[in-house]
């Protein structure tokens, strides 16, 4: 045997080489499914360019807390944004994401073999885990508590020391990377200290300390630098704000089965359907977790016998995992039940391993009863399991992944499909990344029209188009989440103070969701009112009609493309006679200026103004304005513009 056995008295580890192997097995199941998930990477989702925007603001020099909102997740962007320094475009992020999730499974193969005595059942919990197919940007939810739990397993063996500060350690890396993810590990860490040393109150006093103090000491500069950048107090009321915006998708009732309709009558079973079948499955193994430790024979053990317990281990996976399904698991279901695949997974291998073990035990020594009991209790938790197998792999979509990876057609044709994705991920402007539909012809005008120091502004969670654009986002906020999100008034000055200094030639606003926006951010739409003129407008694939509003104290130096959005603003403010004449408050349109060769912004001056009729949808009233110059031609902003000489 190369583990010990789930609660056996005598442990069984008596080879060294055995960890050794179980090690090198792991390193070849990191291998697999970093090479699994990375030939499957087709694009990434919406969600996931929130971190990439703010990896992005964090390369432009600005600092989380002082210049932008702080997520929560310093130590997730930051390393996006390291791998975006050695090679820019989304494909450099989903490696790195492949990398994190092979890291992932390698330690829950790990964790769970060592939890059932059997590779055989790590090797399946891993197949499980991948054939769940987490979101990327997942990743450290699904990282932190398979190391928390092997770093427990550690402490087993080897009570204080190296092993509880690493668990400290990895606590304030947890923080780091998402702070609730802090609490969960501390959480977990917690409650094994508190299971190993039950009723050796003098032993448990220390390792709390201890461990207490190793977790200050390792986020002692985090700490600072946040009170220098905005203050704990701020930061604490950003973390209150983002879990308000999050509040919405929260759980109030158990979700429903799609497949059986409102009327009664049955729809074929769907991925939907799956997830949900899933979350009950989650339930009933936490529950099923709990009986289990609750009726331990082994509640009260020797000091000696804790060095082969998995219970402790077993009683921190589901203290994390009670968290993770009352605060990550969220809607909508289809895509968030992977989040808490790592946890569900090996509880439910252990549940298999630990009723497998008490079936054996009654036969030998049990009542009929009591043989009746745990046996039924087996056949139960083998049930369950396989159901949740098999939701699962429909889920995953893991037979499709599994033809998508091309592996019938060799190594070769795999390798020219990643190599696709590198050049499509690596090439501005990445289009095969852009989540949804086409790329829109607004992400070459923000770049080609705007300079790198300049900001730009979105009225809808639309992070995507920041980082496709190189552009970084305006007002500290990468996306708004109306309508109870940052609402307050010390939330809106704070955001007009940032917009006050910055440099925001354009923004564009979702005039379809207008009423929505201002509702909740009515200070910033004002604001929005005095100082922008729309330009030009397009259409969002989701059907929304967006607003291209130029500041009103720029003058364009050319146009863009068909639509002839203004193009190039001078930094100088234009004349007040030039920026008003002709226009009618907020709700002027400036937009089709006739084409120039002259660059000079000095030299172009409005002659007359003409009406157009307003986009249909459009919030504004008045009549817009089209401003007419008077000047040779301005060129298009994908041909050379020639500067006239100085007169």
């Amino acid at each position: 045997m190369a583990m010990f056995s789930i609660g056996r008295d005598t442990a069984v580890t008596t080879r060294a080489s055995a960890p050794a192997r179980t090690w090198v097995y792991a390193l070849a199941i990191a291998c697999i499914a970093f090479g699994f998930r990375l030939i499957n990477v087709r694009d990434l989702p919406n969600d996931h360019y929130m971190h990439l925007a703010w990896a992005q603001q964090l390369l432009f020099g600005e600092l989380p807390g002082r210049d932008f909102v702080d997520p929560g997740m310093p130590l997730t962007y930051l390393l996006s944004a390291l791998v975006q320094v050695v090679s820019p475009g989304p494909f450099s992020e989903a490696v790195l994401c492949c990398v994190m999730i092979g890291i992932a499974a390698a330690v829950t193969f790990v964790v769970s073999a060592e939890l059932t005595g059997s590779r055989v059942a790590g090797v399946a919990a891993v197949v499980l885990e991948i054939a769940l197919y987490p979101r990327l940007y997942s990743y450290p939810k699904i990282l932190v508590p398979a190391v928390a739990l092997l770093l427990i397993q550690q402490y087993v063996r080897r009570l204080g020391g190296l092993p509880l500060v690493l668990m400290a350690i990895w606590t304030a890396i947890a923080l780091l990377l998402r702070h609730d993810l802090g609490v969960y590990a501390a959480v977990g860490f917690g409650t094994a200290l508190l299971w190993i040393h039950w009723q050796r109150w003098g032993d448990l006093a220390r390792a709390f300390v201890a461990y207490a103090a190793a977790v200050i000491v390792a986020t002692i500069p985090y700490l600072v630098f946040v009170q220098w950048s905005e203050g704990l107090l701020e930061h604490v009321h950003e973390a209150v704000e983002f879990a308000r915006g999050e509040a919405h998708q929260r759980f109030f009732a158990p979700p429903a089965f799609p497949f059986v309709s409102v009327s009664g009558t049955s729809t074929a079973w769907s991925a939907e359907d799956s997830a949900v079948l899933l979350f009950y499955s989650a339930h009933l193994v936490a529950v099923a977790a709990l009986v289990l430790l609750a009726t331990s024979k082994n509640a009260r053990r020797t000091a000696n016998r804790l060095q082969r317990s998995t219970e402790p281990v077993a009683a921190a996976a589901l203290a994390m995992f009670v968290l993770y399904l009352l605060v990550v698991l969220r809607h909508p279901i289809v895509s968030r039940i992977q989040d808490v695949a790592t946890l569900l997974i090996i509880l439910g291998v252990w549940e298999i391993a630990e009723t497998r073990r008490r079936a054996a035990d009654a036969r030998i020594a049990g009542s009929v009863a009591g043989r009746l009991v745990t046996a039924f209790a087996f056949g139960i938790t083998v049930a369950v399991a396989a159901a949740s197998a098999a939701s699962m792999w429909n889920l995953g979509s893991l037979t499709e992944r599994l033809r998508d990876t091309r592996i019938a057609d060799g190594p070769s044709v795999m390798w020219r499909t990643i190599e696709g994705v590198h050049e499509t991920g690596t090439q501005w402007p990445w289009e095969r990344f852009w989540p949804a539909g086409e790329l829109p012809e607004a992400i070459r005008y923000l770049n080609a029209c705007t300079t790198p120091d300049d900001a730009v502004l979105l009225t809808w969670a639309a992070p995507e188009y920041y980082f496709f654009a190189k552009r970084r986002f305006a007002a500290g906020h990468a996306l708004f989440l109306p309508p109870d999100s940052f609402t307050t008034r010390h939330d809106q000055e704070l955001m007009l103070a940032r917009m006050r200094r910055q440099g925001i030639p354009i923004v564009l606003i979702n005039e379809t969701r207008r009423n929505e926006f201002a509702t909740a951010y009515g200070e910033v739409d004002r604001y929005l009112r005095q100082e922008y003129v729309p330009s030009g407008h397009f259409a969002i694939r989701e059907g929304s009609d967006v607003i291209i509003a130029m500041h009103r104290d720029l003058k364009p130096e050319r146009t863009y493309g068909a639509e002839r959005w203004p193009c190039g603003f001078d930094n100088r403010a234009a004349s007040r006679t030039a920026s008003t004449a002709g226009y009618s408050g907020p709700a002027t349109l400036v937009a089709g200026l006739q084409p120039s060769s002259i660059a000079s912004p000095s030299m172009t001056r409005v002659r007359r103004a003409t009406t157009l009729p307003i986009p249909a949808g459009s919030a504004y009233r008045p009549q817009m304005t089209r401003a007419i110059v008077q000047s040779r031609p301005i060129p298009d902003s994908t041909a050379p513009i020639r500067t006239l000489p100085a007169h």
